[in-house]
């Protein structure tokens, strides 16, 4: 196991933190974090909410990537959440993986950083749907402007979780190009190709 991403590990969205209760990682003895949105019942007078790990954190905000964008840039620069992580999981069709990606690049603290983290999406569920290629497109462009290392899983359920396991217990992590070449299903998309993956 890498040490450098031990506790570094974001799994973000519903989806990747669905696959990450199957991977085992606690047994492993891996540090890993979840973030997921909960959105208020209708008609009670709550507030939408983040969940991160067990926390809950409340949000006046709706599901939208602009309002959530602000309210995550508020949260980490306050320190109420962790914006500091090497690796981050999750489906970028999932409206809060790419708020959460946008506010990243958008607080004090990213500039400031040695090294940034890097992202790898699991194949989005919503492709089908032009706005989201759309929204995605938007994404990608900020992403690439910024110089974000992005890795694309392009496997099922059942595959991305044994690709995972290898990925972040077993694998000697070099560079994107040599990753790609050792793990089948897995794709560079952004970034600087002969980049180490943990340093950037």
């Amino acid at each position: 196991m890498n040490s450098n991403l031990n506790q570094n590990i974001l799994f973000l969205g519903n989806r990747a933190t669905k696959i990450s209760a199957r991977m085992q990682l606690k047994e492993l003895g891996i540090g890993f974090s979840t973030l997921t949105f909960n959105a208020a019942l209708p008609f009670l007078k709550e507030k939408n909410s983040l969940l991160a790990d067990s926390n809950l954190l409340k949000i006046d905000c709706d599901y939208s990537i602009e309002e959530l964008k602000n309210e995550l840039i508020e949260l980490i620069q306050t320190q109420q959440l962790n914006g500091s992580f090497k690796l981050i999981i999750g489906d970028p069709s999932e409206i809060l993986y790419q708020a959460f990606g946008s506010a990243l690049l958008e607080t004090q603290l990213y500039n400031q950083r040695a090294s940034h983290e890097v992202h790898l999406w699991l194949y989005p569920m919503g492709m089908t749907s032009l706005d989201i290629r759309k929204e995605l497109a938007q994404f990608i462009y900020k992403l690439k402007k910024n110089e974000t290392q992005v890795l694309l899983l392009r496997k099922n359920t059942n595959e991305s979780i044994e690709l995972l396991n290898t990925l972040i217990t077993k694998i000697d992590l070099t560079s994107f190009y040599e990753l790609e070449e050792k793990m089948d299903g897995l794709e560079y998309l952004i970034g600087k190709q002969s980049a180490n993956l943990i340093d950037g």
